[in-house]
């Protein structure tokens, strides 16, 4: 009976045991994480005293919480090519512009840190209109657009009741032209924001990790190497197979590498 009485009072201390054990490292990770904000400004502290690893790693550990800026991208963009390392530094870049196409400080950097990158690809020339329609598209997010686009329709609808209801057959005239000017631009904004949409939501981009690697004719380790690329070189995805993804680089080429080679904007 009492060997049965000291088991059970063994079995209560364990359970309490455990369970502040349990208590006290609830309470530590509590104590021990921090806010966004704090990260983040101690991430800028430790950037502009020159410790850009551990900038690196704060910037890090802000985005696992879940806050993604342009900014933050931009930022950890700079700690990365401070620490000398250029496609980590290329991919932050891009990341930044694809929520923020026209911010001009990561464009203008990303250019420096591209100036780094072995290969020098041409893309495939394009016609003017549509060289045209690439450059607008940079200028706002596709979020933005697609406000202008819908802004634009509104004063469509607004000038063509002015030429419905108009009091005179003037006022009408006015309204029929710029009802008539507006759908036209509506037409071109459209194409805009279809672009920008495609681009930086449809279309998957990547860019390359490793030092250098040979794309394969298949998505196999035994197929034919059709050509080398270097780290910090942006690719488009087009498909994906296992543990194989099929690449086009800007000049038209394509072929296959493994994930674990390149990394998603």
């Amino acid at each position: 009976m009492k060997n049965q009485q000291d088991l059970k009072m063994r079995e209560r201390k364990i359970i309490i045991l455990l369970f502040l054990l349990w208590f006290l490292s609830i309470g530590e990770n509590c104590f021990a994480s921090r806010s966004a904000p704090d990260l983040y400004r101690e991430a800028n502290l430790a950037y502009q005293e020159k410790d850009y690893l551990k900038a690196i790693d704060l910037y890090q550990d802000v985005i696992k919480q879940g806050h993604i800026s342009p900014e933050l991208y931009y930022n950890l963009g700079n700690a990365w090519y401070k620490s000398g390392d250029v496609p980590h530094s290329i991919l932050n870049y891009e990341r930044a512009l694809k929520m923020n196409p026209g911010d001009e400080d990561a464009i203008f950097n990303l250019k420096i840190a591209s100036l780094k990158v072995v290969d020098k690809i041409d893309p495939v020339p394009q016609i003017f209109y549509k060289r045209w329609i690439d450059s607008l598209t940079t200028l706002m997010s596709t979020d933005n657009w697609c406000k202008v686009l819908i802004a634009i329709l509104w004063l469509s609808l607004i000038f063509a009741l002015i030429f419905l209801f108009g009091g005179s057959v003037r006022v009408r005239k006015s309204g029929f032209i710029l009802a008539g000017v507006c759908l036209f631009i509506f037409l071109i904004a459209f194409l805009i924001t279809s672009r920008s949409h495609s681009q930086n939501v449809v279309q998957e981009n990547a860019i390359v990790m490793s030092a250098s690697v040979y794309v394969k004719s298949s998505p196999d380790s035994k197929g034919n190497d059709l050509f080398i690329i270097h780290e910090g070189t942006k690719v488009e995805v087009l498909d994906e197979l296992n543990e194989w993804k099929k690449i086009k680089l800007l000049n038209g080429n394509v072929g296959w590498l493994l994930n674990s080679e390149i990394e998603k904007i």
